[in-house]
């Protein structure tokens, strides 16, 4: 048995890690594993922290789902969103600089990021716009001395964009499963989810770090709250 799991930085496991654990160890305490430990199964867990709805959807629909037995996706807050970047350079790096200053200035960095790019395919591309944090809308793209993102969030974007979104998101997703016949759980993190989901993770009893992130005790009774949905 084969179990897909996809979403941010809750189903990722950031907040569990500690400085001096080693890969394996951390990653064994995160819900995903916990879960293909109880049944038997293998695990992949395509998640990463900062991801967009349209990120995990996109990164969803790249994987070669009819491998899965079970798959499982974690929705996110419907703000966010993500820009492809050719030139590859994270965009809280460059510092609202273009690439050829990027060059100029920092001749080593860019070396170490062009020697990373021609090794990657371009979904290491895809750079996250994160509104709760600043630095993360830092795209390097200015327009009348602001970043575009900046004035995105406060002239254009609108929460009922966000709403629309996320639902043609989650519309999008449910219906793929359901056409390949798929066995899946879907759950959110965002507090003001309409979304008929099967868990809203954000409104648990789920215990947090500092950071908002679910602790190893979390990460426990996430997998017992799904397990009983399989």
């Amino acid at each position: 048995m084969k179990l897909l799991f996809v979403g941010d930085s809750w189903t990722w496991g950031d907040g569990i890690r500690k400085p001096h654990e080693k890969k394996g160890e951390w990653e064994e305490k995160r819900f995903s594993d916990i879960i293909g430990r109880k049944i038997g199964a293998e695990v992949v867990n395509k998640s990463i922290c900062g991801l967009s709805n349209h990120a995990i959807t996109r990164i969803l629909l790249e994987q070669d789902l009819e491998q899965y037995d079970y798959i499982f996706i974690q929705f996110t807050y419907p703000a966010r969103t993500e820009f492809f970047d050719v030139t590859g350079i994270p965009h809280n790096a460059r510092k609202k600089t273009t690439l050829e200053h990027f060059k100029k200035n920092k001749p080593t960095k860019y070396e170490k990021f062009k020697k990373k790019l021609d090794n990657e395919v371009f979904t290491s591309r895809w750079q996250n716009i994160l509104p709760h944090f600043f630095r993360w809308m830092e795209a390097g793209f200015i327009l009348d001395g602001r970043e575009f993102y900046e004035q995105w969030y406060e002239e254009i974007y609108h929460d009922e964009m966000g709403r629309v979104d996320e639902m043609l998101l989650y519309n999008l997703v449910k219906t793929k499963l359901t056409l390949l016949n798929k066995k899946h759980v879907i759950t959110t993190i965002f507090p003001r989810s309409s979304l008929p989901v099967d868990i809203n993770l954000s409104k648990g009893k789920y215990p947090l770090d500092k950071t908002n992130h679910p602790t190893h005790m979390g990460h426990i009774m996430i997998s017992r709250d799904i397990m009983k949905l399989l």
